[in-house]
């Protein structure tokens, strides 16, 4: 159908009705839908498309023929080249509304039922949306002069180097020109993907907004002695604490930790806030990349809770226990669990940090402590599920679905499998609340919290 329509290089005008899930403006052309990247809802474009398929085109913007009023220059030099941000290009005032629009957009396809408008609520915003990162994984190549790192260009393997980054901390950027400067200087020898020679593969920086520590971990394609010893003088460089290395040597590897990580000097874990609490961080410990925006995430997830002091709560694929430990105030005892077990014993150990003694956290399958918990007559009344990009999984919505808890509280970076999630369980959870919030500025990302209430 889609051949009939357009063809490929072809030129058209077309209105961009709204934003997709990427952040691409979404036109249409004798009914057929066109994605554009760096477009904005609103606007009059000529585009060129770029790919046919059977029921959309993808196209590159030509030029703005009727701007939209939110359209502004990009702050970042290497905007629209190295896939890191997606929104640079509107003014930040709008992305509340925009990003409203992707998570109710995700609804009206997904969810079998026409949801009320007023139970999505306005987008939680930040109020100064730069420099939020607190960690970052960059590939390292030669220059031909240098070690330098980089982002993938948006849906491409192409390394686009980067000096500044400025969604990123300013102390972890500075952090990675001192650290290629050194390594450099002792000329460690980067991994080439096309000569498949070379040592390192990526540098991780993650940074401590309460102690104003840094971490680092070099990933490496295979173990190398030389390497490893010089790296130990990284920790030499301002605010670094602890400097580990992991090999990695599966080139198709979506994870870029090895199956070990090892430090090389320094100490173990750094040191974050959130609250009240404090917690340690191992390299490969799961935390959230923006600490203003995830207090305010905590916030509302509290809120949604609506604790009295007598309920049982689970937190779900709960990391080092951020969620259940925020919410253990108001409960009667929190269970989390989670199937990393570093990262329960990283939990364990935060709960004991901060002095919480109705927390436990436990290793493994979700589904399977459930069911556990329930033989031994533990039911929970609260369940906060934070679950990877995929969603939960079928065999857990089965079991929420026959056993439901009086809330379920959602959290999720995904709009589409959150919708999707959703739409299997209203048979017996209602949904009553749904809050869209602005984890990553900049980006077409949205974290959303869903509060379903058992029917």
């Amino acid at each position: 159908m889609a051949e009939n329509v357009v063809s490929k290089n072809q030129e058209i005008l077309i209105t961009i009705k709204r934003i997709g899930i990427n952040g691409e403006g979404i036109g249409y052309y004798k009914k057929l839908a066109v994605f554009v990247p760096f477009a904005i809802p609103t606007e009059e474009v000529v585009v060129r498309i770029t790919d046919v398929y059977e029921k959309y085109a993808t196209a590159k913007l030509v030029r703005v023929k009727k701007p939209a009023e939110s359209r502004i220059k990009p702050l970042c030099p290497h905007y629209e080249l190295c896939g890191g941000c997606q929104l640079q290009h509107i003014d930040y005032s709008s992305h509340g509304d925009l990003k409203r629009s992707i998570v109710m957009e995700a609804f009206d396809r997904y969810f079998d039922k026409k949801l009320n408008p007023k139970l999505f609520y306005n987008t939680i915003t930040m109020d100064t949306p730069w420099h939020y990162r607190n960690k970052a994984k960059l590939p390292v190549r030669f220059d031909g002069e240098k070690l330098v790192t980089g982002l993938y260009s948006f849906d491409s393997n192409k390394l686009v180097y980067i000096n500044q980054c400025d969604v990123e901390k300013e102390d972890i950027r500075e952090a990675v020109k001192k650290i290629c400067a050194y390594l450099t200087k002792h000329q460690v020898i980067a991994y080439s993907p096309k000569s498949k020679e070379g040592v390192l593969r990526h540098i991780v920086v993650r940074s401590s907004t309460h102690t104003k520590e840094i971490q680092v971990t070099l990933i490496l394609y295979k173990k190398d002695i030389r390497t490893i010893k010089i790296a130990k003088d990284l920790i030499n460089i301002d605010n670094i604490v602890s400097v580990y290395y992991t090999v990695n040597d599966d080139l198709d590897s979506i994870e870029t930790f090895g199956e070990n990580v090892e430090l090389i000097i320094g100490k173990d874990t750094i040191t974050e806030k959130l609250g009240d609490y404090e917690f340690q961080l191992l390299p490969t410990a799961f935390f959230q990349l923006n600490l203003e925006q995830t207090n305010k995430l905590y916030a509302q997830i509290a809120k949604f809770a609506n604790l009295k002091g007598y309920e049982n709560v689970v937190d779900g694929y709960c990391g080092v226990g951020t969620i259940g430990l925020t919410l253990s105030k108001g409960a009667k005892e929190v269970r989390g669990v989670d199937s990393n077990k570093q990262a329960i014993v990283n939990a364990i150990g935060n709960a004991q940090r901060n002095f919480v003694e109705n927390a436990r956290f436990y290793s493994g399958n979700m589904l399977v402590n459930l069911v556990k918990w329930s033989k031994e007559g533990w039911i929970p009344d609260v369940i906060v599920v934070d679950p990877p990009r995929l969603g939960m999984e079928l065999k857990l919505i089965h079991y929420l679905q026959e056993h439901p808890a009086k809330k379920l509280i959602y959290v999720s970076c995904n709009p589409a499998t959150l919708a999707k999630n959703c739409n299997h369980l209203q048979r017996v959870y209602n949904i009553t609340k749904i809050q869209p919030l602005d984890m990553f500025p900049q980006t077409s990302a949205v974290e959303t919290v869903v509060l379903l209430e058992r029917r």
